[in-house]
Order: C-alpha cells, then sequence, then structure tokens
C-alpha cells in the first residue's frame, strides 16, 4: 500500500482511542482500545493484535469466509430488493383493479337500490292515479245524484204549488203525469244505488318499512366487501425453509414468480398455480398438503423435494428429468411411482412401511436422513452408496448390507459402533466417512477391514 495510506485504526465504539488489544473472551475477536479493556470488557482475556499467527488467521478468515458470505448476502439483498419492487408493482396492480371491481360492485348495488327505488316510486303513482279515477268516479256520481235529486224535488214543489192552485182540478193531464212516473222512478234509482252502496271503493296504500330488514342489508353490505392487509411479500414470498442443506424460496398463492431468479423453489397447498416455473429452478419441494398434479414441473427440475403431499402419486407423476428424489417426515405412499431417472434417493422420517422391493434398481446412492426409524432391510443390492445421518432405527450387527462399496456416517450420527456394526465386506470399502460425529464409541474387540477417514466435510 502507498505510504500516504489512510488506515482507520480508531476503536468503534471510542473513536478517538486507538484500537490496542482483541478481545477473545467475545465472540467474533472484538477489536478493543483502552477504554474498552476498563469498561465493558473488563476482566476479558485478550489477543496481542501484533501475534503473526493471529493475523494470518484472521486474514485468512476475512477472505475466505466474511468476504464470500459478504458476496452472498449483496447478492442476496439484491434479490429481495428486485421482488420487493416487482412486489410493489403487484400491489399497484392489484389496486388498480380492486378499486375498479369496488365501482363496478357498488354501482351494481346502486342500480338494483336505484331500480327498486323507480319501481316502489311508480307502484306508489299507479295506486295513487287508481284512487284519483276513484275519487273521479265517486264525485262524479254523487254530484249527478245531487243534481238529480235537486231536480225531483224542484219538479215536486212545482207540483205541489200546482195542486194547490187547482185544487178542486182531481185530474193529471198525461204529461203531467209522465213527468211525475219520470222523476219518481229516478229518485226510486237514486234511493236503491244509495242504499246498494254501488260506489268504488278507495285503495288505500301502506308502505311498510321492516327496519330490521334494514338492519340485516347495512350488515350484509358491510360482510360483501372486506379489506385486510395480506403478509407483505418480502416476508411470505420470500420466506425461506432449509431442506438437506438446501434453502428455498416459497411460493405464494397468486404471485407471478417468472422474474424470480431461484434455484430452490418450495410450493404449499394452493389454490393458483403460478403462471410458469422460472427456468433458473433446478430444486423444486412439494410441501405438506400439496394436493395438485405434478405435470406442471419444468424438464429443469433434477432434484425433488416431496413432504406429506396429499396428491396421489401414479407411474408417469414425476418427471424423467429428475435424478434425485427426497422423501420427507410423514411421506406415506408406496415408492412404486419413482421414474428409472433417479439415481439417488433420500428417506426422511416416512409413514409408509418400506419393505424389500420397495426401492426400485435405479437406485444407486440411499441417504437415510434425521429420525429415519424403519428396519435396513429394504436396501436393495444395486445400492452401492449409503448415507447414514442421525437416523433414529437402531442398528445391530447385519443391519448395514455388505455389498456397498461406500459408507459414510454423517453429521448427527451418535450411535454406539459395536462388533458386527459395520459388516465384513465382500468387496473391500473404498471409503468410510466420519463427519462431524458427536459421539462414537467402538466396542470391544472390533476388527474390521476398513479403513476410516475422518473428515469435516464431504466433497
Amino acid at each position: 500500500m502507498s505510504n500516504n495510506q489512510q488506515y482507520d485504526t480508531k476503536c468503534l465504539d471510542h473513536p478517538h482511542q486507538d484500537i490496542v488489544l482483541i478481545c477473545s473472551t467475545c465472540p467474533n475477536n472484538i477489536p478493543v482500545c483502552i477504554g474498552c479493556i476498563s469498561g465493558i470488557h473488563n476482566g476479558h482475556k485478550f489477543k496481542d493484535i501484533k501475534d503473526k499467527n493471529i493475523k494470518d488467521q484472521i486474514q485468512q478468515e476475512f477472505t475466505n469466509q466474511t468476504i464470500p458470505n459478504l458476496n452472498n448476502f449483496l447478492e442476496y439483498n439484491k434479490l429481495i430488493l428486485d421482488e420487493s419492487n416487482n412486489h410493489f408493482k403487484q400491489i399497484q396492480h392489484n389496486h388498480t383493479k380492486n378499486f375498479d371491481k369496488v365501482f363496478k360492485i357498488f354501482k351494481e348495488l346502486k342500480d338494483i337500490i336505484n331500480t327498486k327505488e323507480n319501481d316502489i316510486k311508480r307502484l306508489l303513482i299507479t295506486k295513487l292515479d287508481e284512487n284519483k279515477d276513484i275519487n273521479n268516479i265517486i264525485t262524479t256520481t254523487i254530484e249527478d245524484n245531487i243534481n238529480k235529486i235537486n231536480k225531483v224535488i224542484k219538479y215536486n214543489n212545482n207540483h205541489f204549488n200546482n195542486n194547490n192552485d187547482n185544487k178542486n182540478d182531481n185530474n193529471i193531464n198525461n204529461n203531467d203525469f209522465i213527468e211525475l212516473l219520470k222523476n219518481n222512478y229516478q229518485s226510486n234509482n237514486i234511493l236503491s244505488k244509495i242504499y246498494n252502496n254501488n260506489l268504488p271503493e278507495y285503495k288505500d296504500t301502506q308502505l311498510i318499512i321492516r327496519d330490521n330488514n334494514i338492519d340485516s342489508i347495512k350488515d350484509l353490505t358491510n360482510s360483501y366487501l372486506e379489506i385486510l392487509d395480506d403478509i407483505p411479500f418480502f416476508r411470505k414470498d420470500l420466506k425461506r425453509i432449509k431442506s438437506v442443506d438446501f434453502k428455498f424460496t416459497i411460493y405464494s398463492d397468486g404471485f407471478d414468480i417468472s422474474h424470480i431468479k431461484t434455484r430452490n423453489l418450495a410450493i404449499g397447498p394452493i389454490q393458483c398455480f403460478p403462471k410458469t416455473i422460472p427456468t433458473t429452478v433446478t430444486h423444486l419441494s412439494l410441501l405438506d398438503g400439496f394436493n395438485q398434479p405434478l405435470d406442471f414441473i419444468p424438464h429443469t427440475v433434477q432434484a425433488l423435494y416431496l413432504h406429506n403431499i396429499k396428491y396421489q402419486l401414479t407411474h408417469g407423476s414425476v418427471p424423467s428429468t429428475v435424478r434425485s428424489l427426497s422423501l420427507h417426515d410423514g411421506f406415506d405412499q408406496p415408492l412404486k411411482f419413482i421414474p428409472p431417472s433417479v439415481y439417488e434417493l433420500f428417506l426422511g422420517n416416512i409413514k409408509y412401511q418400506l419393505k424389500p422391493g420397495s426401492i426400485p434398481a435405479t437406485v444407486a446412492n440411499l441417504i437415510l436422513l434425521d429420525g429415519f426409524n424403519q428396519s435396513l432391510n429394504f436396501i436393495p443390492d444395486t445400492v452401492k452408496r449409503l448415507s447414514l445421518h442421525n437416523i433414529k432405527y437402531q442398528l445391530i450387527p447385519g443391519s448395514i448390507p455388505n455389498h456397498l462399496i461406500d459408507l459414510r456416517f454423517e453429521n448427527g450420527f451418535s450411535q454406539r459402533f459395536t462388533k458386527g456394526i459395520i459388516p465384513a465386506f465382500t468387496t473391500w470399502m473404498k471409503e468410510t466417512y466420519l463427519v462431524q460425529v458427536t459421539r462414537i464409541k467402538f466396542g470391544f474387540g472390533y476388527l474390521q477391514p476398513a479403513t476410516f477417514t475422518i473428515c469435516h466435510s464431504i466433497t
């Protein structure tokens, strides 16, 4: 570096103090100053920052671990930002759709109410018009009757006066009689109508308002539409699960994932399939409760992880591009659906009881995962590599078949080794790995023609 290089050697907590030591009591090699040593790190153990071994160790960790992890985290954050922006676009799109839906729905409701209002108004007007007609009929009839009655009374008064003037004349001329006859008929006719009540009746209109129904309509309207806050995309659609050393992005029902660049995708019980599965997906995990045919799986998928899915698998369900198949805890279906393309099989604590013939002859690598709890007598002769994780099934002499050429005890395996657990192989065992075994004990008299290589990782 240049002699003019400016170095940042000040304490993170005390910006005016120089870093002088490294705290070995606290994790992550915290650099400390005099203020730290006399403060929160008082009584701790420290490393000298001039120690060459310490320098080499920290520089190696920084170069080989910290920087790669930071780069991965940077890429992960870029993915989150990209997916967050895409999700916000989806939110905006959904907002427009929802707004249009609300406008349309309430327009329909308003149209229904307006139509009902107009119908009731028309009915009320019709009823009023009918009563107007009745009123006109009654008025006309009464007025006509009054006119006729007044005419008859007038006739009678005139006729009575004339009779008084002609008291001695008992003869009524023919014309007078006819007029009398006519008035008498009309009078009787009017009286008969009055007595018979032949006038039409009004149709009284009553508007019934059911307040309880109005409350029900209000409640129904309130419950018809509801706005809920969904789980944010970056918490749900970007949620990760880990399965067999892989982290999976969980698909969220209804979201467009065609733009997401991920190798590992997980899908649970859904109603709406993604329009397309990204071509970058090579590892697909179907979670508990998944209940759809598997014909949507693209040819890019080479590793398939099946949990306790509900869809009944048959021959042809799994595409022939799948090379690695994992059956996880709770899986409870016969294994006849496994295509010949699968050469690597992972088995967790599955419910389906395995027996000889359950595993197809094309499977060469068998991996028994944490919790596996069944006898190993189902393993066919075609399996050449067997890996045992922290299985629950207690191994006994004869459990492990003797036709293997590669036997591995993976991280977490913790059973006691006694004589006969590892068989006397008919062919020489090429490799036997013990990887980060938490506890291993060899029983008295253990003699096996196998070479053990103790290491920290499997390549």
